[in-house]
């Protein structure tokens, strides 16, 4: 880090304490005990990022003093929603505005961008190319390019026609050199290069004319979430890990580190005199920097959520915001207060995060994209929401605005649909509905996720990549369950269509249709260790059958309402079964004896997890509660008062200590076992979350399934 004649020393000191602690633990644990034991102490550590850095070092040991530490470490404080594996539902990431202020572009995690006639509302183009989402999409000053950021490491760059012909935009050249995903782009005030922030940590300078990369700047010891230029083109400003930092681009020299947010910094802005920066960060503040003294000047609270998205003004009265607590926020920066004398305050409209914010070249509109995959024009003279752009069934991650502010464009997902801007008619759909995804699955194995929905469609995900690599259709009706066998190469998949279906995962094919249940089949397990399915059913039965032959073995009766949830104990000796009849049932799947049935509820029970012990039961309710039954005893050790909506989903950890729940209150909740207490709650969903997962082969991811249409992994990378 360059040492700055006026950088603050406490500020300086404090980076240069973090990074050289951190070092420090990357060498101590490959020495040996000692070593082992100064990170394990590290977990305590005052700074989160040392936390954090000790808890990626520990993780994946098998020492038991390590193992002991993790379990009543709460490593879900850093737990970030990795990637949504859309095709059900999409979002907006990134917008942005050409500089003849009658172009916007949108970039989304379909991989794709849209461009819109700013006036007129009409779809102009879709830009495909990128393998990954969207993440960030930005106009040339001069008008003459589009940049689009990638998940797939690479930075696109695209030739807008002036004539506006029938195709608006074609791809000049590909920039490759990242290794990670490029989450920012933006060009310099002469148009003569393209800068590109990453998540490998790198900030990378581009010559657009050569395609050659020019410098690579490096200093973030975490990811690079935003890059911006100064007005003159001299400096440049960088957000990620948890600081700000100043550059000079002649040089490459690192002028100034900024601290002072708890958290991920996610977007940087000059004002239009180049003698502020604005940073919004994960924290929920928006913080206000001096360039000249390099101080803070003041700390913006309010926001209840993230920071996604800060932009000025065009004369730099007004600091715009963008959050995950779904609102637009104005705020004069000169009081730090959102404005009291006119009706440009606090902007609602948006049902999910808004991730990205750009204004029209007028200074007058000011548009948003959201996950709820819409984009909006708003006044800002009067605050009005002028129409609505979108409703695809992909997020849209990305839009912008052509220099001369007459089109917008989007990025989005599986849908593609056209849109009048003025009167927000869609005009067109391309292709697919979204639908709610009713439930999953996470592979033995730990690399696949399968998820069930309503369409009827069960979807085969990379757990890593987030890519759709199966799609399975033949059900007639909505998929309510599927769970993979032990060696994760059979899907099994029930439905409303009253079948269950088992399907190769090597070929894409279905063996076999088991038919017998009167209603809709709603859960379906496999046995750890034999060729044995059970389904249960709204029919109020279970039943058994040979997976192999798809033979019925036999018929498990006794609940008197619609049969929730079917689960095998690990040692494959017992079958559990949950009904809406509020009661949770044992039995001895071989001999079909009722064991025991579990009374306590006070209304259906949703779901049920085993432990990895095989002791313990974990069930979910329709009252927002979870209760915890000792299986020795057959009687409840605990009740949580979870949720303020019913308990859709539960499942334990792999190693037993925590629990994880999903519920109709469209979040995820995390729990300590150990202490009753709750670890981290989730709430990057739209609707219920009716289906939740632990990575079976690692507790370092957590999958989610929702009636918002996505599939959502979260964990730390």
């Amino acid at each position: 880090m360059a040492n700055h004649p006026t950088q603050p020393v406490h500020a300086q000191a404090a980076i240069a304490d973090i990074e050289a602690r951190i070092d420090t633990l990357t060498t101590a644990v490959k020495q040996g005990q000692p070593g082992l034991e100064q990170v394990i102490k590290a977990l305590k550590d005052e700074s989160e990022p040392v936390q954090r850095a000790a808890y990626l070092l520990l993780r994946n040991r098998t020492e038991l003093e390590v193992r002991k530490a993790l379990q009543d470490y709460n490593p879900y404080r850093f737990f970030k929603c990795i990637r949504t594996m859309g095709g059900h539902s999409s979002r907006i990431y990134s917008v942005a505005i050409s500089p003849n202020g009658w172009l916007v572009a949108s970039g989304s995690n379909d991989n794709t961008i849209k461009l819109w006639n700013l006036e007129t509302g009409e779809e102009l183009g879709i830009l495909s190319g990128h393998s990954d989402w969207v993440d960030s999409v930005a106009f040339s000053p001069d008008g003459r390019f589009l940049a689009s950021g990638s998940g797939d490491a690479t930075l696109k760059l695209w030739t807008i026609d002036p004539e506006n012909s029938p195709q608006i935009a074609t791809l000049k050249q590909t920039f490759t050199g990242h290794s990670r995903w490029v989450t920012s782009v933006t060009f310099s005030p002469d148009s003569q290069l393209l800068v590109s922030g990453s998540k490998d940590n790198t900030i990378k300078l581009w010559n657009i004319e050569s395609g050659e990369e020019v410098r690579t700047l490096e200093g973030h010891y975490d990811w690079v979430y935003s890059v911006a230029f100064s007005p003159n083109g001299k400096q440049l400003v960088s957000g990620g890990d948890s600081t700000v930092k100043l550059w000079n681009l002649d040089t490459g020299e690192e002028l100034q580190t900024f601290a002072g947010h708890r958290d991920w910094v996610y977007s940087v802005a000059f004002s239009p005199d180049g003698q502020r920066i604005a940073s919004g960060s994960e924290d929920g503040t928006i913080k206000l920097w001096s360039v000249s003294d390099h101080q803070a000047i003041a700390t913006l609270t309010g926001h209840t959520a993230g920071v996604n998205a800060v932009t000025f003004s065009l004369e730099g009265r007004l600091l715009i915001s963008a959050s995950a607590d779904d609102t637009v926020k104005l705020w004069n920066v000169e009081t730090g207060k959102i404005p009291e004398d006119s009706a440009l305050k606090i902007l609602r409209g948006h049902g999910e995060w808004v991730s990205s914010l750009a204004i029209a070249p007028d200074g007058r509109r000011l548009i948003s994209g959201s996950g709820d995959r819409t984009l909006k024009v708003w006044s800002l003279e009067t605050g009005e929401e002028l129409r609505i752009l979108g409703g695809d069934a992909e997020w849209v991650d990305s839009v912008v605005f052509t220099p001369d502010g007459q089109m917008v464009g989007s990025g989005s997902g599986a849908d593609t649909a056209k849109w009048n801007l003025h009167s927000g008619e869609e005009l067109r759909s391309l292709s697919g509905i979204s639908s709610w995804v009713e439930d999953i699955a996470v592979s033995p194995d730990g690399s696949r996720v399968a998820s069930g929905s309503e369409d009827g469609l069960v979807k085969i995900w990379s757990l890593n990549s987030g890519v759709l690599a199966i799609l399975l259709s033949g059900h007639t009706e909505g998929v309510w369950s599927v769970t993979f066998s032990p060696d994760s190469k059979l899907l099994a998949s029930g439905s409303g269509d009253e079948t269950i279906k088992i399907w190769n995962l090597q070929t894409g094919k279905e063996i076999r249709t088991l038919r017998g249940h009167s209603y809709r089949v709603d859960a379906v397990a496999i046995h750890p260790k034999l060729p044995i399915l059970a389904s249960g059913s709204a029919d109020e039965t279970i039943k058994l059958w040979n997976l192999n032959t798809g033979v019925e073995i036999s018929t498990l009766e006794g609940h008197s309402d619609a049969v929730s949830s079917v689960l095998f104990s690990p040692d494959g000796q017992s079958l559990a079964s949950s009904s809406m009849d509020g009661t949770i049932k044992l039995w001895n799947w071989n001999t079909s004896e009722e064991l025991s049935t579990l009374e306590g509820h006070a209304d259906a029970v949703n779901s049920i997890s085993f432990s990895p012990t095989g002791k313990t039961i974990a069930s979910g309710c329709e009252d927002g509660t979870i209760k915890l039954w000792n299986l020795s005893t057959y009687e409840e050790r605990g009740t949580l008062s979870a949720h303020s909506e019913p308990v859709n989903s539960v499942a334990f950890s792999r190693d037993g200590y925590q629990l994880v729940s999903g519920s109709a209150d469209s979040n995820l909740k995390i729990w300590h076992l150990r202490t009753g207490k709750e670890f981290r709650m989730f709430s990057g969903h739209s609707n219920w979350v009716n289906a939740v997962a632990f990575s079976p082969s690692t507790s370092h991811f957590i999958v989610s399934g929702s009636a918002d249409g996505t599939v959502k992994v979260w964990g730390v990378e």
